[in-house]
């Protein structure tokens, strides 16, 4: 069975960024697909140290929830998809320190299908797509979606972007097809 993690980095619990994230979730489970949803604001975890510990080791040296649980989950995905808010024309703290926090596993990615949904008022849209795909690059990850950017500023407003809602829905078909397309043998 194909597996996705959906990490949201929104540090409200009644964002739009959640709303989307389980807009997407929806559309994936009804093709039969495993979602984990991972709302980074509900896990403790520090900021990478940028100790190169894990160089040597193969592994994060901080232990924490990032250690003991997100990687664990990520690992054993074949889609990713970060959905984060646009705070200051990019992507969240919680996010960057998510996606800092991913060196101790670069080359463990590679191949894995990536998707990006971010939520904001309009500025700011395309600086944070270009924020998750280059780390996605950085890991050698598959990008087949331009990602989904959706207008919204106050609590719901994402769910009456249609234009945003049918990006969301082709972001969630495409990753679809090429997992399918990777991972047949699910």
């Amino acid at each position: 069975m194909l597996r996705t993690a959906i990490i949201t980095g929104s540090t409200r619990a009644r964002s739009n960024a959640e709303l989307l994230a389980n807009k997407a979730a929806e559309h994936l489970q009804r093709k039969g697909i495993h979602v984990d949803l991972i709302r980074l604001r509900e896990y403790r975890f520090r900021e990478c140290m940028g100790c190169r510990r894990c160089v040597e080791i193969k592994k994060c040296c901080i232990m924490d929830d990032m250690t003991d649980e997100i990687i664990p989950i990520i690992m054993k995905s074949h889609i990713i998809i970060v959905s984060s808010p646009v705070y200051f024309d990019n992507v969240t703290a919680l996010v960057k320190k998510f996606m800092d926090r991913t060196w101790c596993i670069r080359g463990f990615l590679k191949n894995k299908v990536l998707g990006a949904i971010v939520v904001g008022r309009g500025y700011g849209l395309d600086t944070a797509i270009q924020a998750i795909y280059s780390w996605g690059l950085k890991h050698e990850m598959i990008l087949c979606h331009r990602g989904a950017r959706i207008r919204g500023y106050e609590y719901g407003d994402a769910l009456k972007d249609e234009k945003g809602l049918r990006d969301l829905e082709c972001l969630c078909n495409r990753l679809y097809e090429v997992a399918g397309i990777l991972f047949s043998r699910f």
